[in-house]
């Protein structure tokens, strides 16, 4: 069977280097009936997809009717774009229709330019793609495409952050738990388990030496050494200045308010196994909601049902984001025809500010402020195309900050852990936008968030939110 699949498909990939110059309009419905029949299928049409599939926009988005390339419910939705077209441009297109493909929402997302197929399964994985295949791989690789095949089988991807992020935070729950277990102060053992976290993270995405985490746990042979390694780590996050020599040089300072009570702990064995085997996992593909699975699962079942913990996907939280901020805001971008217009709504952006009265570990927040940043890129990218010209360092200057952001929870250790969302949501940001922003110190947001009743007026916090 697999020799058959790797012919077929090595004869559609010829058949398109022979056949299709990659226009739009006029082949996407010709080359996506030939990849259906490569993949097993009598074609599009037979298999009970609709091509130019009708989507009607919400108010918000001004009414009217889109069209969608292809969609086949519950299965995939196909859109097409010219060879050569950057697909990271589709993404925000391509959600917008998936949003509205219910009853029947396709599981999967697929964008293609003729050259590359991106996948996309939203309900577990909204920023980046579940993977990427070239039209030369596909014969060899059609793992990512697999649902395709008539068997509708189980596709295979290579970026499935999800899996990535489930085991990193199994692991780092597990360490945490086992503190808690033999007697450690949970204050002290939260303290601690989110110093490691952002360790962990900070030398995948680095803000640290690669693998330097990796190695202070590697020589940890005993008690006494992780309360000396991890703990003088800790340390020397928390002094101003990067370290200039010894152990640990080259440690830049983070910040005095995650970091402002270092915690030295002599970790056992069992506890250092769990670090060891979740510093081996890439923290770069590791996704912001660990956070919050570290929250559900450090909380007990029953303290879990009466605070209402639980976990919310992006696609819930993009319901409320989606209309209240990027339609809108967006909507003023693109509409907007003059740079003193573009520069006036780059000035209000800078000054909106967003509230979560019950925060838990900061995921709307984290969401919040990453569509933020996107519009304020976007921002940048149309006083370009205005003045005609490339605006250079400016266009990658960072003005949103997270210091906009505020939240609320009566668990104070989701309110830690929203903290730390936001300073890691800051580095991303960086990273995905090319913003011109030192990602060091991380933002200290002590003042941001409150651990408290947001319906309950109390001593500590006023009806402002001051304390």
């Amino acid at each position: 069977m697999q020799e058959v699949r790797k012919r077929r498909l090595t004869e559609f990939r010829d058949w398109v280097a022979e056949h299709v110059s990659g226009d739009e309009k006029g082949e996407s419905q010709l080359f996506l009936d030939r990849l259906f029949q490569a993949f097993g299928q009598k074609g599009l049409l037979e298999v009970g997809g609709k091509p130019e599939f009708r989507i009607r926009k919400s108010k918000e988005d001004g009414g009217g009717t889109a069209f969608a390339d292809y969609v086949w419910k519950p299965f995939v939705l196909i859109e097409m774009k010219r060879r050569g077209v950057d697909l990271s441009r589709v993404y925000r297109q391509a959600f917008d229709y998936w949003t509205r493909l219910v009853p029947g929402r396709p599981r999967w997302v697929v964008l293609c330019n003729f050259d590359e197929f991106w996948v996309y399964d939203f309900e577990t994985q909204m920023d980046t793609p579940v993977d990427q295949v070239t039209l030369d791989e596909l014969p060899d690789r059609f793992g990512p495409l697999a649902f395709l095949f008539p068997t509708q089988e189980r596709p295979v991807f290579q970026n499935d952050q999800e899996a990535v992020t489930r085991e990193a935070a199994d692991r780092l729950a597990t360490c945490f738990n086992k503190l808690i277990t033999r007697g450690v102060d949970r204050e002290i053992a939260q303290r601690f388990t989110l110093q490691m976290l952002v360790a962990l993270f900070s030398e995948d995405i680095g803000l640290l030496e690669k693998y330097f985490v990796a190695r202070l746990l590697g020589e940890c042979d005993e008690p006494t050494h992780s309360f000396d390694l991890l703990g003088g780590l800790f340390v020397e996050m928390n002094s101003p200045g990067r370290t200039a020599g010894g152990r640990f040089k080259g440690v830049d300072y983070f910040n005095g308010g995650l970091f402002a009570e270092p915690v030295r702990l002599e970790l056992y064995s069992d506890e250092l196994n769990q670090l060891r085997e979740a510093a081996k996992a890439d923290w770069s593909r590791v996704r912001p909601e660990i956070f919050g699975t570290l929250f559900e699962h450090s909380v007990e079942q029953d303290e879990r049902h009466a605070f209402g913990a639980h976990f919310t996907s992006h696609v819930d939280i993009m319901k409320i984001v989606g209309p209240t901020i990027i339609e809108p805001w967006r909507e003023l971008i693109e509409n907007a025809t003059t740079i003193k217009r573009l520069n006036a709504l780059r000035q209000r952006l800078e000054h909106l500010t967003v509230l979560d009265p019950a925060c838990g570990s900061g995921n709307f927040l984290y969401i919040a402020y990453r569509e933020m940043k996107r519009l304020e890129a976007r921002i940048f990218e149309r006083i370009a195309e205005i003045s005609k010209r490339d605006t250079g360092d400016q266009r990658r200057l960072g003005f949103v900050t997270a210091r906009q952001f505020f939240g609320i929870d009566i668990n104070s250790f989701a309110v830690e852990l929203a903290k730390v969302t936001m300073m890691i949501a800051r580095k991303l940001a960086i990273d995905e936008l090319h913003v011109n922003e030192q990602p060091l110190p991380l933002d200290n947001l002590d003042e941001n968030f409150i651990a408290g009743d947001a319906l309950i007026r109390s001593e500590s916090m006023g009806l402002d939110g001051t304390r």
